[in-house]
């Protein structure tokens, strides 16, 4: 009777002797692929890269069958997908396309290294092996790095997000300061035309006036073009404004003394 129990027992325990051994063959053709993979992505030229990514991808074949057989899907299809990426690798006839693919499978072999080790641990059996917890310490540390290294990206893209944020609100700070002195300005400027444009029109009767007086039969002929619309005030500054209509003034004076002397010789 005692031997029969023994013989349940080890009948028993085969299976998982089995699965466990499934997994460590998984792990191992997984711990290969992705050595080959980091091999490939860091060869110095499209051959090499090549020569790596065909072992590479012997490798992740093994992965799919012996991962299908301990039933850990995500594994399977990872593996199948860094395959497909390694096969494109060896397509590829420049050294940065080719890179670039292999670079993608060596990716996934440190994914399908975590999902194969999240597999046995769940199913109960862990592997002992030194060199395949090496290569997936190496693939934890990776992903790791890859994580921090993203997480300082999105902090970098953050600061200078608001530096920009910053910048656009100084500009419209400055927009807004520059667009009120100018209306302030535009409003300066058209009370400089009316009071301007009046004072001209007064001086411009007073010397036609003054023309018939002294001389009946002569008329004060001067320029009317002081007139002005609010459109022309537009694309000058208040200095541009004044300064028309000083000159207006004094072409208007120099034409009245011209006039006026004209009177002179005519009575000499």
């Amino acid at each position: 009777m005692k031997k029969i129990v023994i013989i349940i027992v080890f009948l028993c325990s085969i299976p998982k002797i089995n699965a466990q051994d499934v997994y460590s063959d998984a792990i191992t053709a997984a711990s290969y692929a992705y050595s080959h993979s980091k091999k490939a992505h860091g060869a110095n030229n499209v051959y090499h890269t090549q020569e790596y990514a065909d072992k590479a991808i012997e490798a992740f074949e093994k992965v799919e069958t012996l991962s299908d057989q301990c039933n850990c899907t995500e594994a399977n299809e990872t593996a199948y997908q860094a395959r497909v990426d390694m096969e494109s690798s060896l397509e590829q006839d420049t050294y940065e396309r080719s890179r670039f693919f292999a670079k993608r499978a060596k990716e996934l072999g440190a994914k399908v290294l975590e999902q194969l080790t999240t597999c046995q641990a769940v199913a109960g059996n862990y592997s002992e092996d030194t060199a395949e917890e090496s290569d997936l310490a190496d693939a934890t540390q990776e992903v790791a790095d890859k994580q921090k290294e993203l997480e300082e990206k999105r902090r970098q893209l953050e600061i200078e997000q608001q530096k920009l944020e910053q910048q656009i609100a100084e500009q419209n700070r400055m927009k807004a300061e520059f667009e009120a002195r100018r209306a302030e300005e535009l409003k300066q400027q058209s009370e400089v035309k009316l009071k301007a444009e009046q004072a001209l029109d007064k001086l411009q009767n007073a010397l036609q006036e003054l023309s018939v007086v002294l001389n009946n039969k002569s008329e004060f002929g001067v320029p009317a073009d002081y007139v002005r619309s609010e459109k022309e005030l537009k694309n000058e500054s208040l200095d541009d404004t004044k300064n028309f209509y000083v000159n207006r003034a004094k072409e208007l004076t120099k034409t009245a003394m011209q006039q006026f002397a004209s009177f002179n010789d005519i009575e000499n």
